[in-house]
């Protein structure tokens, strides 16, 4: 609370009385995004280059795990093969709720160079729900930070999906 000193105590009851824990759960899941990577093609070697101390994205608590089980955010990058969907499809249903999905490259948002190919899906969307596109081949792990942080923006405004908490 900026401008409030501990010893302010009525200010810091009606600032108690007045939040909500729905805004306070918020804030917590905004504040530590545990990401899932699926790095598939080109992508995933900027994928990469985001988790280095270069970008330090631990401070934003914005931290990869390597179980689903873990993780609140997938990270689909990448082109999709029908063959791999399933198992892709797992791992999302294995991700506890709220969990958001985060499109990144554009061969995870429509297909890119291999759009026509007879093993590639295309649309990840109607698939998976996504919540932020992060456009780009392969884009830059300054686009993706900025995906989470419009993903962090979108926790705390409330606009989820409808995902039960």
């Amino acid at each position: 609370m900026p401008g409030v000193t501990l010893t302010d105590r009525n200010a810091i009851s009606d600032f108690i009385k007045k939040t909500k824990a729905q805004d306070v759960l918020n804030w917590g899941r905004k504040s530590s995004l545990w990401f899932m990577v699926n790095a598939m093609g080109c992508c995933g070697v900027e994928l990469l280059s985001t988790g280095m101390a270069h970008y330090d994205t631990d401070r934003f608590g914005i931290i990869p795990r390597n179980s689903p089980r873990h993780a609140d955010v997938l990270i689909i990058s990448g082109y999709v093969t029908k063959k791999y969907l399933p198992a892709l499809k797992r791992v999302w249903d294995q991700m506890p709720s709220p969990k958001w999905v985060i499109a990144f490259g554009d061969c995870a948002i429509s297909g890119g160079p291999f759009y026509e190919s007879y093993s590639t899906r295309q649309n990840i969307d109607e698939i998976f729900p996504v919540d932020v596109y992060v456009p780009g081949c392969p884009p830059r792990p300054e686009a993706l930070i900025q995906g989470f942080f419009e993903l962090q923006k979108k926790i705390e405004a409330k606009k989820d999906r409808g995902t039960e908490y």
